[in-house]
């Protein structure tokens, strides 16, 4: 994923502490307003064994009023002793960790950190040959520091596995097509495994070792020659727990049971290919009319020059605003995403019901469920006729066309993988599905036509269908927060900005990098 951060001043300063042990503190000013910033200390283990119970400890005339992925231990005066939460107590070697804060006053320097720790002869089983960290305060799933383990098997190619344990004893296995590529026994920490090889198949990873279900493995993602494909993108888990038993759920990061998440083709992309793959091109660019319950209803689509019909592509749908249309926003590149994709999108933009007696709906009231039942209808005939990734399907639109999108976001949860509404409301009727949702939500706070207020309930809607804690942290770009502790794979972020009814300045840029994340 992407991150786009302001950096207003970036300095980084390292002191390496001398008990024997190399490990390194680095703090970095992200962002400066003046009157607060956002600072972020990378914590690195640069020794040959575990680093458990650290602390890190820096002098600085501030005052800290909110931390993540750490916490406090004590501050006395200007002098700041900062440990770990429950789940970053460990630092394997050559791993990192990343922790960050928001504190006033602002226009201040970053400043030496002092890492402190125990260290312990017991590590990983694989080999950690090199480091590196990544972190962003936009929730990237790939947030803790990692180190590799090479095969040894050889070959042409190159697998990652993002990955961790809960208790340090878990074991995972990577293969592809049937045949056993590499073993790893995982500690606690987000780590890189990687094995090379000439194979061909599937490439599954699966969990050996649950200790009678007191044993857990996270999988973050596999890399298969530098496609990412991430774990709750999957639709085939036979570990994860479910509906009271092993098996029972997927589209899920953990294996709590032994059993296995198979990513897809080693030589083609993960799963999620749509019935439209692998066959000549269905429909073209432009505008298409459909009939739905005898109503013709129209839709514009853009599909992109360098179509691949093996390739499944993401799908996103732009909804318009009140008494706009489609040609709105299709002449508008789709919100300005379409520019931002790459070509590795198709893009949507369906048009409201006007009857043949000129009554106009001008948005999307969903009368009778018309606009729900033309979604459906749009999405048969595209899996049909074009390759998408049914895992990988997107909505997005401002005033009427968020509202329609918080409904799709309720109502087709189970199709959707993420939605982006812009000064919407929760307007359109729809029927709740009760399930997850990701979803980034801005809403101006000078809003004079659909009330700042009507956004924070559609947003608190989200945060609690997403089994969200009330605790954020700052996403990029400026002012957006993100929720935490939300369902796995369906972040919330809260982007209250100064501003009437219209979309952020950053709205394109903003939402594709969200979208960019699955």
């Amino acid at each position: 994923m992407t991150v786009f951060k302001r950096s207003l001043a970036a300095v980084l300063l390292c002191l390496t502490w001398s008990t024997g042990h190399a490990a390194q503190g680095s703090m970095t000013i992200v962002n400066d307003w003046g009157s607060g910033f956002q600072g972020e200390v990378t914590v690195t283990n640069d020794g040959s064994s575990v680093l458990t119970n650290w602390t890190a400890e820096f002098d600085m005339a501030i005052s800290i009023d909110n931390i993540w992925s750490a916490q406090v231990q004590s501050s006395n005066g200007n002098h700041f002793v900062i440990e770990p939460v429950a789940w970053n107590t460990e630092i394997a070697p050559g791993a990192s960790i990343t922790f960050g804060f928001n504190a006033l006053p602002g226009n201040l320097s970053a400043v030496s950190v002092t890492i402190n720790g125990d260290t312990s002869s017991s590590s990983s089983s694989s080999s950690s040959s090199s480091s590196s960290s990544s972190s962003s305060s936009s929730g990237s799933s790939s947030s803790s520091g990692s180190s590799s383990g090479s095969s040894s098997s050889g070959g042409s190619n190159a697998i990652t596995v993002r990955a961790r344990g809960t208790t340090g004893s878990e074991s995972i296995t990577l293969s592809v097509g049937g045949t056993e590529v590499q073993s790893w026994t995982l500690t606690t920490a987000m780590m890189d495994y990687i094995a090379t090889t000439d194979l061909d198949g599937d490439v599954t990873v699966s969990f050996t070792n649950d200790d009678n279900g007191d044993a857990d493995v996270q999988i973050d993602y596999v890399e298969v020659n530098d496609q990412i494909r991430q774990a709750e993108n999957q639709s085939e888990n036979t570990g994860a727990w479910g509906n009271s038993q092993c098996g029972g759920g997927s589209h899920s990061e953990w294996l709590h049971c032994n059993g296995y998440i198979n990513f897809g083709s080693l030589s083609g992309s993960d799963h999620g290919g749509s019935a439209g793959c692998g066959t000549a091109l269905g429909l073209s660019n432009g505008r298409h009319s459909i009939n739905v319950g005898g109503l013709n209803r129209e839709y514009i689509i853009d599909i992109p020059s360098n179509y691949d019909m093996n390739n499944p592509y993401r799908l996103v749908f732009a909804w318009h605003w009140r008494g706009g249309s489609a040609a709105n926003v299709a002449n508008d590149a789709y919100y300005n995403l379409k520019g931002l994709s790459n070509g590795t999108a198709i893009f949507v933009a369906p048009d409201r019901y006007v009857s043949p007696t000129g009554q106009d709906d001008n948005g999307w009231p969903n009368t009778n469920g018309r606009d729900m039942d033309f979604l459906r209808a749009m999405l048969n005939e595209f899996n049909n006729a074009l390759c998408i990734d049914e895992e990988r399907i997107f909505s997005a639109g401002w005033s009427y066309g968020g509202m329609m999108s918080f409904a799709v976001g309720r109502e087709m949860a189970a199709t959707f993988r993420a939605i982006a509404p812009s000064s919407g409301a929760l307007w359109t009727p729809y029927s709740d599905s009760g399930l997850p949702m990701a979803a980034w939500i801005s809403h101006g706070t000078s809003d004079s036509v659909v009330g700042f207020g009507s956004g924070q309930e559609a947003k608190d809607l989200y945060v609690s269908a997403n089994n969200c804690s009330n605790t954020t942290v700052p996403a990029d770009p400026w002012p957006c927060v993100e929720y935490q502790n939300c369902d796995a794979g369906h972040p919330v972020v809260w982007c209250p900005f100064n501003g009437d009814h219209t979309t952020p300045s950053f709205y394109s840029t903003a939402v594709w990098d969200f979208f960019s994340r699955f």
